[in-house]
């Protein structure tokens, strides 16, 4: 009883908090990442994000795990576009030149991906993306994180 009287207010804490959450959090927060995986049989990492709430002005993504790559391609419901890219020490951020509108969706490719130097096989490398709109202000909203699992060497 103890155990399900605890587990109530969470719940009444949980839904409480989201009318607590500033209308600008809310308004990102429906946009998403929405599938993430492997191209080219491993060389390659994907992130999908689905951009359902303002329009998305820019994308910024940080992996943890000393990882390295040639470069990005990035493209918007199956069209390749061109963004302004700027690298850092594990991570980099992609500005587009016009927002992307509500309603499409985003693919960056990673490619030739590799981790410690290496295409390392079996291994899960996760991204940290976050997301920046012109309508709400010049701070970046978290999205998610993408959870790219290299394939296991058979």
């Amino acid at each position: 009883m103890k155990k399900l009287f605890v587990n109530v207010l969470v719940a009444v804490a949980m839904v409480s908090g989201i009318n607590a959450i500033p209308l600008e959090a809310q308004a990102s927060a429906a946009t998403v990442v929405s599938e993430a995986g492997v191209l080219r049989n491993g060389q390659d990492h994907f992130f999908d994000v689905a951009v359902q709430a303002d329009p998305l002005q820019r994308l910024s993504v940080q992996c943890v795990t000393f990882h390295e790559l040639d470069s990005v391609a990035v493209f918007v419901d199956g069209v390749q576009v061109e963004a302004k890219e700027d690298f850092g020490f594990e991570e980099f951020t992609l500005t587009f030149a016009e927002p992307i509108p509500t309603g499409k969706t985003i693919r960056v490719v990673m490619l030739n991906s590799r981790v410690q130097g290496k295409v390392l096989t079996g291994l899960a490398v996760p991204y940290r993306i976050f997301a920046n709109y012109p309508s709400l202000s010049n701070d970046e909203f978290p999205l998610g994180t993408a959870v790219v699992r290299s394939p296991a060497k058979r």
